[in-house]
């Protein structure tokens, strides 16, 4: 695993990435930020926590922090990202406010219809070029209309999954919240009637991840959730997050973050 599992990001950044059919994705990530991911042209899958999506060009994924997602099976893309804190929020914003814009991060996806994206493009590019110019700022402003616009547009929600994949999101649901209580693969393979081999296999083709690296992502998620959030030690939020030891934990963890997890806890609070 790459140190960038867990992201960082600045108050608020925008960027528009385009990439051609032979990118991959090189990890599954999460971050400290509320994110948009607009997919402006092009096609690939969506691993959000335990769901797959297709997405499709004019669909808009929505990710809380600390979400754990992943890209996947790239058809050539243009996107565009835009990313903000709580803190920025706080800024800019009452409580009753917040509440009110963050309502479209009830969905994972949003599709836009032909009429609807050329307003949301022009918000996305009113947030560019403010991002640039930060001689009369209002950022807080443009982003507000945009939320505004997907909360309105938030019914066009993209309920089915690939439906290749519709049955594997049941393996992922169990995944997610057994994550702690899991011991072997074979606890796995038993609760779905389906062999070992045939599930490691599988996950593999469907998710591009093996189900060892699956379930330590998901672990370490929230056990870096537990050292922002909480003030447990390590080895309670090691057992709390299904370590058999702190050591183990320690291990584990360094090689996905290359930082230990009080180095975490220090650098992230």
């Amino acid at each position: 695993m790459s140190p960038d599992l867990f992201q960082s990001h600045p108050l608020f950044s925008i960027e528009y990435v385009v990439h051609d059919k032979s990118h991959v994705m090189s990890n599954e990530h999460y971050h400290n930020a509320y994110e948009l991911y607009f997919l402006e042209e092009g096609y690939h899958q969506m691993l959000t926590n335990d769901s797959i999506y297709d997405v499709t060009m004019h669909d808009v994924a929505l990710f809380k922090p600390n979400s754990f997602h992943r890209s996947y099976r790239n058809q050539a893309c243009a996107r565009t990202c835009l990313y903000f804190t709580e803190r920025f929020l706080h800024l800019y914003f009452t409580e009753r406010s917040i509440n009110s814009l963050l309502g479209c991060f009830d969905k994972d996806i949003i599709s836009l219809n032909k009429d609807v994206f050329p307003k949301v493009k022009k918000q996305l590019l009113l947030l560019e070029k403010e991002n640039i110019d930060d001689t009369n700022n209002r950022i807080f402003v443009y982003l507000a209309d945009l939320l505004t616009l997907l909360n309105d547009h938030k019914s066009s929600l993209k309920t089915d999954q690939t439906s290749k994949d519709t049955n594997f999101a049941q393996i992922l649901s169990y995944i997610n919240q057994n994550y702690n209580k899991i011991t072997k693969i074979e606890e796995i393979a038993e609760q779905f009637y389906i062999s070992k081999y045939y599930l490691c296999h599988r996950f593999k083709e469907t998710t591009g991840l093996t189900l060892i690296q699956y379930i330590n992502n998901i672990k370490i998620q929230h056990a870096c959730n537990l050292l922002i959030n909480t003030k447990s030690s390590i080895l309670e939020i090691g057992i709390a997050c299904g370590f058999n030891s702190s050591m183990y934990f320690c291990r584990v963890f360094k090689q996905a973050l290359f930082m230990t997890p009080s180095e975490f806890r220090k650098q992230a609070t």
